[in-house]
This record gives structure tokens, C-alpha cells and sequence, in this order.
């Protein structure tokens, strides 16, 4: 089966509603603001999510891998896995899989966010 940025941006809703249905998460990231680029180097696109005080208020599809204040950067398909839950975020990050770029804050931010949903 070929994946497409379609099933990318289908996880990364699922996701969206996740974090801004979890009690916890959003009491971890409830005064954070910030855009988050989630881009896909296999495919040569993104998509980037608007986060206003912990909640995910939208989410478009980009095509300039420059977005984004925050930004979290593979293929395809370890990023599906990885907003699925399916993989583990901290080795992905120490093996060089998923490159992160962004504040020290926001990329603790993210992690936290991950061990709430998964964990």
C-alpha cells in the first residue's frame, strides 16, 4: 500500500483531536501558542498546525518546509507511526530518524505531550 499525504494529514487529525481532548495534555500546554510544521521529506510537503493556548485550531497542507516555528522533520510513514503512537518518540529522536528543531522549551513540550497520549 502506497502512502500519501492524505493518510499523514488523516493521523495528524486523529492526533489533533487527541491532544485537544486530553484533560492532562491540556493542562500541560494550556498557555502555549505556536505553530508546529510536521513535514515529510519523502514527499516534499507538510502540514502545518496552529496551536493557540494548547489547542490545535487548524491545520493546512504547506509545501515550504520554512513554516513553522517548531518543526518536527522524516518520511511519511515514521511520522504517521509516530503521531499513531506506534513508535517510540525519544529513540526516534536519538537515532536521528525525526529531526526536531524549535526552542529547547517547545521540544520538551512536545515530548511531554507524547508520554501523556502513549504512555
Amino acid at each position: 500500500m502506497r502512502l500519501s499525504a492524505k493518510d499523514l494529514k488523516d493521523i495528524l487529525q486523529k492526533f489533533i483531536i487527541m491532544v485537544n481532548d486530553n484533560e492532562r495534555v491540556q493542562k500541560l500546554i494550556g498557555r502555549w501558542s505556536t505553530t508546529l510544521l510536521i513535514w515529510g521529506r519523502d514527499i516534499g510537503k507538510g502540514f502545518l498546525l496552529v496551536i493557540d493556548k494548547g489547542k490545535v485550531v487548524s491545520i493546512e497542507e504547506v509545501s515550504d518546509k520554512n513554516s513553522g516555528k517548531v518543526k518536527v522533520i522524516s518520511n511519511k510513514e515514521t511520522l504517521m507511526n509516530m503521531f499513531q503512537g506506534k513508535e517510540n518518540i525519544a529513540h526516534l529522536y536519538l537515532d536521528g530518524v525525526v529531526e526536531t528543531y524549535g526552542s529547547e522549551k517547545d521540544q520538551i513540550i512536545l515530548d511531554a505531550v507524547a508520554r501523556l497520549l502513549w504512555q
